[in-house]
């Protein structure tokens, strides 16, 4: 369909300034026509903001251009957000609705608290006043070291010192967390390390702990080799060197045939003790090392515990017979007192003397008696005065010999040692040794 358009002409008839006329569509008009000869068509008047009325379509007119009371000067009822300030009602109106400026959407000035986070200013906000929360009083982001606690934390000294009770980390001191406490830990390797127990003391064997980092398999806080732990802080095994219960030797080995067998069962052909109860009253006593296969003689004195205070090894010269001990070798390779040359070079340089049960009675040192005498000397012996261990298992006359003539002997010093020192065998009652002696033969 075409729309059509109909024109209207106002024709009237002026008289004194005024035109009184009807449409040519019988429509009337009012209209008011200047002394300029313009027209303007007239209805209802413009409304006026500030002449008190309230006119088309203003909100209120109350009669003044004021801006903070309740109606503004464009005649709007006054609201949070317009821009002006409602005085006794708004704090603040930027006439914005952001939450992170100066002014809240309420029209409250912004402070710590408010749950809003004024930016540039605030690093958080979350309205209310937990210290102990993520955001603290002050509206700063909790964290360690700002001296309050906050979830997630056990303690927070406002410091980042690592040696008081509470660490950098805002979590109180305990051993194991790698930190030093002051007068509390000598030492904290987060753990057990060779150098620091787990209870954060220093570790050493003998300390009562085991430290299996040290590679200590026990501890039991002594050093004493022949308990159930060594003080190596190993238990014991046969061949650690140590005799321990059970054990009748341990020459720290498993070799067999050395006097010490590869069980730690003794090999020695004789064994004296003295303890006072020994008093072999004859000459046969060491017949059974005379008797003992193998060439190699190996002498070895404990000590009231068991631990091996001497040791020294030897080959025989020639073989050993029963009438004179020494050897079916030439008369000057037998060993008897009057021959203290015919002697073994020990492997530790000493010098072994063994003398024939038949031994003269010759004075001081080289009477022996009816029996067999054993005698270490010094690697540059001077015979008689400077033997380093004589033992004499035996102190009664046996036929018209006297069985040695060493002054002050009594049974309890048959072994004499002077911890490696030499002394006169004209008065070794001085030197009298609480421990076992021992001579095995073997290859």
């Amino acid at each position: 369909m075409t729309a059509t358009a109909t024109a209207t002409t106002t024709v009237g008839t002026t008289t004194g300034g005024t035109t009184d006329g009807t449409a040519t569509d019988g429509t009337a008009t009012d209209a008011t026509t200047s002394s300029t000869g313009e027209t303007s068509t007239t209805g209802e008047p413009d409304p006026v903001c500030g002449n008190g009325e309230v006119e088309g379509d203003e909100a209120c007119d109350d009669g003044n251009d004021v801006d903070t009371d309740e109606c503004t000067n464009t005649c709007e009822v006054a609201v949070c957000g317009d821009g002006y300030v409602q005085e006794g009602v708004e704090e603040c109106d930027d006439g914005n609705d952001l939450n992170s400026d100066a002014c809240s959407v309420e029209c409250l000035n912004a402070f710590c608290g408010d749950g809003y986070v004024q930016e540039g200013v605030e690093g958080c906000d979350d309205g209310n006043d937990d210290n102990e929360d993520l955001c603290t009083n002050e509206c700063i982001s909790a964290a360690c070291g700002d001296g309050l606690v906050q979830e997630g934390e056990g303690c927070d000294d406002g410091n980042d010192d690592d040696t008081d009770e509470c660490t950098s980390l805002c979590q109180p001191a305990t051993c194991g967390d790698g930190f030093i406490q002051a007068d509390v830990e000598e030492c904290d390797d987060s753990g057990e390390s060779e150098a620091c127990n787990d209870d954060c003391t220093p570790a050493a064997c003998g300390d009562a702990k085991v430290n299996m980092t040290a590679m200590e398999e026990c501890d039991d806080g002594n050093d004493d080799d022949s308990d159930e732990c060594t003080g190596l802080c190993l238990l014991p095994v046969c061949g650690d060197g140590f005799v321990q219960e059970g054990e009748e030797c341990d020459d720290g080995n498993v070799d067999s045939g050395d006097g010490c067998s590869a069980e730690c069962t003794a090999e020695f052909c004789f064994q004296l003790k003295n303890d006072a109860n020994e008093n072999l009253n004859n000459n046969t006593w060491f017949d059974a090392c005379i008797a003992a296969p193998g060439n190699k003689v190996t002498v070895r004195l404990l000590d009231a515990n068991n631990n091996e205070v001497y040791k020294a090894s030897g080959t025989k010269n020639g073989a050993w017979t029963n009438d004179k001990i020494t050897s079916d070798s030439a008369a000057n390779a037998q060993y008897y007192s009057f021959n203290h040359n015919r002697i073994i070079s020990l492997d530790n340089g000493d010098k072994l003397m063994i003398a024939g049960r038949w031994s003269s009675n010759g004075g001081c040192g080289g009477s022996f008696g009816n029996g067999y005498g054993i005698v270490i000397y010094p690697t540059n012996p001077n015979y008689y005065s400077n033997p380093k261990m004589v033992v004499m298992p035996y102190r009664h006359q046996v036929g018209n010999n006297n069985p040695r003539n060493f002054n002050g002997w009594s049974q309890a010093t048959e072994i004499n040692w002077n911890n490696g020192a030499s002394f006169n065998t004209c008065n070794n009652g001085a030197f009298g040794f609480n421990g076992t002696f021992e001579l095995s033969v073997g290859n």
